[in-house]
């Protein structure tokens, strides 16, 4: 008698979840090189007496989606973008992560740094060391960093044959057990940073989507409750009197 709800509420509870994921797609909607979270479900048909067939779902967690957002032009010396799959590495003092964030600065010691003050590494998987501040300072699009004509070192851009074992960490850091390659398909553009790739009108589409899908299951709960109770209470009828 309780499986119409227990069904119900197991599609309830993955909508609340998914509609929390929506939402923090559209908090980051200006968050630099953000990618997107989306649901990731598996659903197991179930036949319910006096209803249609029904999902029994269970959530799986998030999957991100690695589209590449719109490139904004900053005109800033330490902004880098990068046009194509390619991915920036940085120690964050626990092994080497992945970004596409590039809006870097310079710490005290003159390395090349995140917002946070990861150094950012080199082909080699060294820090990048900007001698003078980094005055007359240009990078080309294979990651060379040159002040005037003399190069000082090349930022490390790598690429993943399979994105599906790469998992968001913490302040649009990525981490993966397999072994990353040179970038081969991915461009270093300066004074430019990559922006979210998410849609604000998709994801309030989508929010509009799981409010009504909410309310639509609850109001199926509150009509499976009421029939249970008006059964209940039929049964129990023939009792009174004794």
């Amino acid at each position: 008698m309780d499986n119409p709800i227990y069904i119900a509420l197991s599609r309830q509870t993955a909508l609340r979840r998914q509609m929390a994921v929506v939402a923090n797609n559209v908090a980051n909607m200006n968050t630099t090189a953000f990618k997107r979270e989306m649901m990731v479900y598996q659903a197991y048909s179930q036949k319910v007496p006096f209803t249609d067939k029904m999902d029994f779902v269970i959530d799986q967690g998030t999957a991100s989606d690695f589209n590449q957002g719109g490139l904004i032009v900053t005109h800033n010396t330490f902004d880098l973008a990068i046009n194509g799959p390619g991915y920036f590495q940085v120690d964050d003092g626990s092994g080497t992560k992945f970004t596409r964030n590039g809006t870097f600065t310079l710490d005290d010691r003159n390395r090349l740094v995140t917002q946070q003050g990861y150094p950012v590494l080199d082909t080699q998987g060294n820090p990048i060391v900007i001698p003078g501040g980094g005055t007359d300072l240009t990078i080309s699009q294979d990651g060379v960093v040159r002040l005037g004509a003399n190069a000082v070192g090349q930022i490390g851009v790598v690429e993943f044959g399979d994105m599906r074992s790469v998992r968001k960490v913490r302040d649009s850091l990525y981490a993966t057990e397999q072994a990353a390659t040179p970038a081969a398909n991915s461009k270093v553009m300066q004074g430019m940073i990559e922006g979210s790739n998410v849609s604000g009108v998709g994801e309030m589409t989508s929010l509009i989507e799981v409010q009504r899908a909410y309310e639509a299951v609850k109001s199926m709960i509150d009509s499976e409750d009421k029939r249970q109770q008006t059964i209940i209470q039929k049964l129990a009828r023939p009792m009174q009197g004794i």
